[in-house]
């Protein structure tokens, strides 16, 4: 892991701008906010490499609390360290907070509309769809090259198919992931650190 940066005025500015443009664009929640962090933090600004943003992406994934908030914080902190953190939650929390908000108070007046209905049955198989693009990205850029990357694609494919099966739940799920790590990947470089960008 790449130690945080020093925070100057010119990195704060950046990543509140940054951050306010995740806010206030990830309408529908998970998929979209990664697709969108992913994008500015890693395509368009190259603050983190791929593998960077996955590790911390996988280390939210077991915080408490609500995963992207934590996964906003750890980025925040990676780019401008501690004044990162402040600048990256209020830039993304309260944008998004504020059109929630309204919209909630919207769709209160317009809920039982036919045409608001039918809008929202329509959601369903697209974020569905932004779901599994969005790990399907993630994964390969967690895979692993030669008999290791067998192995990482096996588990995924074990992990999807016991998610959508329903057959344990999310915490074990990921206990396996980390006993799996724990037995087949001791002594490797993180991914991060083995990736030629970091």
């Amino acid at each position: 892991m790449r130690r945080a940066k020093q925070a100057n005025a010119h990195t704060l500015i950046d990543l509140a701008k940054a951050w306010l443009t995740i806010g206030s664009r990830s309408i529908g929640g998970g998929p979209s906010s990664l697709y969108l962090m992913r994008r500015e933090l890693v395509e368009r600004r190259g603050w983190l490499t791929h593998r960077e943003f996955v590790e911390d992406w996988a280390l939210s994934k077991v915080s408490l609390g609500i995963n992207q908030i934590a996964l906003a914080g750890l980025e925040g902190i990676r780019v401008a360290g501690s004044p990162g953190l402040a600048v990256t939650l209020a830039a993304f929390l309260i944008p998004s907070g504020l059109i929630t908000a309204l919209m909630t108070a919207g769709y209160e007046v317009v809920r039982s509309e036919p045409w608001v209905k039918a809008a929202l049955n329509g959601v369903g198989p697209v974020v569905a769809g932004m779901t599994l693009a969005m790990a399907l990205t993630f994964a390969q850029g967690a895979w692993r090259r030669g008999r290791a990357g067998v192995f990482d694609r096996a588990y995924w494919l074990l992990a999807v198919a016991v998610g959508l099966l329903a057959l344990a739940p999310q915490v074990a799920v990921l206990g396996t992931g980390i006993a799996a790590g724990l037995l087949f990947m001791r002594g490797e470089t993180s991914r991060a650190q083995a990736d030629p960008g970091a």
